[in-house]
């Protein structure tokens, strides 16, 4: 393998890091922005609830329903690996559920939960052309609260 191809990799890898940052930053605060990030034919996967969206403005009712529907108080990434055509990610949320009409969650309003969630996201030409969001909902402080965290994620 030539140093051109290494440095080719990591300048992939790079900008699909750069990409799903920008998505994650965008996605609660800007929809239409974090759209942006999407291919056309985009598929949206939450697998532990039976989530499957395919194309963009599906993705956008379920990000409206998600975001009206929580109070995220804190994200913490605890963990990142990236290739030239994936990006995943470890992540840590507190949140408070604020609404009723999330799919396939099963906690009341009002209720405190830690979140732990792997972030799968496939890129294709620079845009992410499918995203898994593999979730733990967990009540705040109970037996299943529990996370290696790392020293310095």
């Amino acid at each position: 393998m030539s140093d051109r191809t290494i440095g080719n990799q990591g300048d992939a890898i790079r900008r699909n890091i750069e990409v799903v940052a920008s998505h994650l930053d965008r996605e609660a605060r800007d929809i239409e922005a974090a759209l942006a990030l999407y291919t056309d034919d985009v598929v949206w996967e939450a697998p532990a609830r039976g989530v499957v969206l395919r194309g963009k403005d599906r993705i956008a009712e379920n990000y409206r329903v998600l975001f009206e529907s929580l109070d995220i108080h804190s994200t913490t990434l605890l963990r990142q690996i990236a290739t030239e055509e994936w990006v995943f990610n470890d992540k840590l949320l507190s949140v408070t559920i604020t609404g009723d009409r999330i799919p396939g969650l099963d906690f009341p309003v009002g209720a405190k939960l830690s979140v732990r969630k792997l972030g799968a996201f496939q890129l294709r030409d620079g845009l992410i052309c499918r995203e898994i969001s593999h979730e733990s909902w967990r009540p705040a402080g109970g037996i299943t609260d529990n996370d290696d965290i790392p020293a310095h994620p």
